[in-house]
């Protein structure tokens, strides 16, 4: 199942987006991913972990070292984010050992087929919409001024 609402979730999609804005040959590190964003550096770690892993982003040792994409913003999906930090399992939604029934059994084909469409959506949408969505309102701030 796919939780939005996950920290874990939040966290890469904030990362990888952070890295998305960036020249991808500069690594970026973590301390200044949390401190932009104002987050965890501990979990952020661990969230990084995950998503190297997963082999969407690779560590750079040394002096400027950090974290950069392994690929283009517009090959990586919401989607695969969310799988590399929550994981792919999903519990059934009737685990025991009776036949579930047939109100159970419609519930969750409908909660599967909302899923399915929830995982194809956000297959489509990748890193380089969410890219030109901060930098559209990037540009919406810098044209606004104050009296």
């Amino acid at each position: 199942m796919i939780r939005l609402s996950s920290k874990k979730g939040e966290y890469g999609i904030r990362a990888v987006l952070a890295l998305a804005l960036h020249d991808r040959a500069v690594p970026v590190s973590v301390k200044s991913i949390v401190r932009k964003e104002q987050l965890s550096i501990r979990f952020m770690e661990q969230v990084m972990n995950a998503l190297k892993v997963n082999g969407l982003v690779e560590a750079v040792r040394g002096p400027h070292g950090g974290y950069r994409l392994t690929r283009t913003p517009t090959e990586i999906s919401l989607h695969q984010v969310l799988q590399a930090t929550d994981g792919k399992g999903a519990k059934p939604l009737n685990t025991g050992p009776f036949r579930p029934s047939l109100h159970s059994r419609i519930l969750s084909d409908l909660v599967s087929e909302i899923e399915n469409r929830l995982v194809n959506h956000l297959n489509d949408l990748h890193f380089d919409l969410l890219v030109r969505r901060v930098k559209e309102l990037e540009g919406k701030e810098a044209m606004m001024f104050h009296i």
